[in-house]
């Protein structure tokens, strides 16, 4: 994304710009009896907002801690990603427990939406669905995306002195990883029953390639991504992706796409990061490190604002946002899903995480040191 992300007093915005924007469309998207959720990345191509989230916490963790390997060295930088991980962790615990209290609020009403936000595990087998909780092999409705990151970060653990030394080799062990999940249809269990929705051993390639990126000096970063020719695939493949998606809604499109495409790119599934979801967020992430500099004066206007602290303080956003969509969700199941109501839902949801970030935001005066890994 930059060719100088962090250094101490300086913050590139384009990162929590971007952040902040992923949480709000995953709020929106969370929320699938809202209209909003029709204009949202996901129904233009084949990734969505989950990857820029991946992707920009694997940008800032190799912005932050590379510089603070260079210039605290590797054990300060190591002790940073360990208290970090273990914030992310509490932080999943807490928001499943003050879920859990919304869900059984919302179900003296309604009593199905324990099950739809698998929570009613919880009465059957509370003791068991707290200890996996723990073990992070269970994880309530929208809270997959968190415990992919707590997963990564406690990864990381391991992996930041291969990234610091190695970061060509750290990658391509990566990408090998990928490809082996993949290949042998690798995955972690869950609990009660079936597998990690975001399997770890898929999307931490994503997650290495935004490291990867950060850590690498610009020096040393191939020519071919500055080359016009690969820009120009990448606007190909978008608009291919483009043309695929709106398929799904228009069914008229589906005649103009050749059988023997068909079979070849289905199922795009999203829980193992499809190659081709991969491929389309890294060429949307090509074509925003050509044409949006760091530097952009718009970056610190006050229009931009609200989305830039919401990414400074990406971890509290995203928990608040699973509230908040659930509440949605459940308030427009139990009184009517009207569009008036939708709109209005939609709208506050959006203010209270921008006000949420400006609170944490005057509560921290040290929040613009460098950006935050999540």
């Amino acid at each position: 994304m930059s060719d100088v992300i962090w250094l101490p007093g300086v913050r590139d915005l384009r990162i929590d710009l971007f952040r902040g924007l992923s949480l709000w469309l995953i709020f929106i998207d969370h929320v699938p009896e809202i209209y909003l959720n029709n204009f949202t990345p996901r129904n233009f191509g084949f990734s969505d907002a989950a990857e820029i989230l991946v992707f920009l916490s694997g940008l800032a963790s190799g912005a932050v801690y590379g510089g603070i390997s260079k210039h605290s060295g590797l054990r300060i930088a190591f002790l940073r990603v360990l208290r970090r991980a273990v914030e992310i962790y509490v932080a999943q615990i807490v928001t499943i427990t003050l879920l859990l209290a919304e869900g059984a609020l919302f179900a003296l009403r309604q009593p199905a939406l324990l099950d739809q936000a698998n929570l009613a595990i919880f009465s059957v087998h509370p003791f068991e669905t707290i200890s996996q909780a723990v073990m992070l092999r269970y994880s309530p409705v929208n809270l997959d995306p968190l415990l992919l990151m707590v997963i990564l970060h406690f990864g990381l653990v391991l992996m930041l002195p291969a990234m610091i030394l190695r970061p060509h080799l750290t990658l391509i062990a990566s990408a090998l990883l990928y490809s082996a999940s993949h290949w042998l249809d690798w995955s972690i269990s869950a609990y009660p029953k079936g597998a990690i929705f975001f399997n770890p051993l898929d999307w931490q390639l994503l997650y290495v390639i935004g490291m990867w990126w950060a850590v690498t000096p610009a020096k040393e970063q191939h020519r071919i991504f500055k080359s016009p020719v690969l820009a120009g695939l990448a606007v190909i493949y978008l608009l291919f992706s483009l043309f695929i998606t709106l398929s799904w809604s228009f069914h008229s499109l589906e005649a103009y796409v050749p059988t023997v495409i068909a079979n070849l790119i289905y199922p795009i599934d999203k829980g193992d990061l499809d190659v081709l979801r991969l491929i389309h967020f890294l060429a949307i992430a090509l074509l925003c490190w050509r044409l949006l500099p760091g530097d952009l004066p718009v970056l610190r206007t006050r229009f931009v604002r609200p989305l830039v602290q919401c990414g400074e303080y990406s971890l509290a956003i995203y928990c608040i946002g699973v509230l908040l969509s659930f509440a949605a969700h459940a308030i427009l199941a139990m009184s009517g899903n009207s569009l008036a109501l939708q709109t209005l839902l939609g709208a506050a949801g959006l203010a209270i995480l921008a006000m949420a970030a400006n609170v944490c935001a005057n509560i921290d005066r040290t929040g613009h040191a460098h950006p935050r890994t999540l």
